[in-house]
Order: C-alpha cells, then sequence, then structure tokens
C-alpha cells in the first residue's frame, strides 16, 4: 500500500511539473506573439529547422546536437531584415548532458560588411588558453573591453579597424553579450538566457543600434 501511495504521488507530482512547464512555454508563446504583432512582425511558435543549416557557420549554431528554434518572429526595419527566435541545444551525454537556451536576434542587410568574428564574454579559462597562445584580440585604448571580452577572428587587423570607440564603449557597458558576425549579418544574444517577453524591446533596440555601429 505505501509503496503505491509512493508511486501515485511521484506521478502526480511529475505530471504537475509536466503541466506547469507546457502552460509556461504556452504563455510564453502568446505573449511573443501579441509582441511580434506590435511589431509588425510575422510569428511562428515552431520555427524552420532549415535556417541552423543556413547559418552553421556561425559557433553557436555549430554546437550540440536536438538542435531547435521555436517563437520565431521576423520583420524588417529600415534596411535590415529582422529574425528573433529561442533557440536551443544540447551537449554532451547521459548523465553529463546539458540543454542551453537562449534568446538570440539575428540582423542581416547590405549595408554590412564585416569581418568574421566571435565576441563572448571572458572567462578564466578563456585567460589560462591566451597563456598558451589562444587568440583573444585586446586594445590597449580599452581594458576594461579586453578583461571582460574574448574577441576573435581570421582577420585581425580588419577586425580592429571594425572595433571603433564607440563600438567598444557599447560593449563596456554590458560583460553578458555574444555577438557572431560574418559579411552582413550578425547574431546577438546572451548566452543561456531566454528573454522574458518584456525584455525583448529593449534587446531588440540594442540589436538596432549595434546595426548602427557596425555599419560605420
Amino acid at each position: 500500500m505505501e509503496v503505491a501511495l509512493i508511486i501515485t504521488v511521484f506521478f502526480s507530482i511529475a505530471g504537475l511539473v509536466i503541466f506547469i512547464a507546457w502552460f509556461y512555454d504556452k504563455k510564453r508563446s502568446e505573449d511573443l506573439k501579441a509582441i511580434a504583432n506590435s511589431l509588425n512582425f510575422s510569428f511562428e511558435r515552431k520555427g524552420d529547422e532549415f535556417l541552423i543549416s543556413m547559418n552553421d557557420d556561425f559557433e553557436l549554431f555549430s554546437h550540440g546536437r536536438s538542435k531547435k528554434i521555436y517563437n520565431v518572429m521576423n520583420g524588417r526595419s529600415g534596411d535590415m531584415d529582422i529574425t528573433i527566435m529561442d533557440y536551443q541545444y544540447t551537449v554532451g551525454g547521459g548523465k553529463n548532458s546539458s540543454t542551453h537556451a537562449q534568446t538570440i536576434i539575428m540582423v542581416q542587410s547590405n549595408q554590412l560588411e564585416l569581418p568574421p568574428f566571435t565576441l563572448t564574454p571572458e572567462t578564466v579559462f578563456h585567460k589560462i588558453g591566451s597563456v598558451f597562445g589562444y587568440q583573444d584580440i585586446d586594445f590597449a585604448s580599452h581594458p576594461k573591453f579586453s578583461k571582460q571580452y574574448l574577441l576573435r577572428g581570421d582577420d585581425e587587423e580588419y577586425i580592429k579597424e571594425t572595433f571603433k570607440e564607440e563600438l567598444l564603449d557599447f560593449y563596456e557597458k554590458d560583460k553578458t553579450l555574444n555577438t557572431e558576425a560574418e559579411y552582413d549579418k550578425f547574431v546577438y544574444y546572451k548566452a543561456n538566457k531566454k528573454l522574458a517577453p518584456k525584455e525583448i524591446h529593449g534587446f531588440l533596440q540594442e540589436s538596432i543600434d549595434l546595426y548602427g555601429l557596425l555599419k560605420t
């Protein structure tokens, strides 16, 4: 009898957890759809995974397995094509597996001519790696930026030309940003952070501001 009760309680709790997760995801999608409508953007709850393969040159999309995009908003602002989406992937296996989910903003424009680069918050492991020759492009004029971020890319000279003072100042305001760029597009996000719906407008404006800095 006690075993049966334990099993019943276990499945009841599991069912409640699943329901809460489902309810949260449904509510999030509804809120994001309303935001898309306010921006005059289209909305798809389930995104086309072809978008991942189209952009697999970006380091973010080359990681892991079980890749999934969802809550996809597409629209245009000025000369920018903008995509806002939730993206997740899994790394590792078994007990060591972990799933990473984040909200991404992708901007594409023929006004951009960017050198391929990857910008991530710098960790202690990156600092150790730099001792052994791991690339990190630093700027003597902005030691705060150089301390906060790991900046990598093949064309170091072109990257340094791109990262003008105003752009370095932009990144110094927040040490949690990630950016990957190549030629006519970039992705902008905070790793492992799904933005709350109320944060979307602000983060979108940041990406538009970043676009203005990158195209000059």
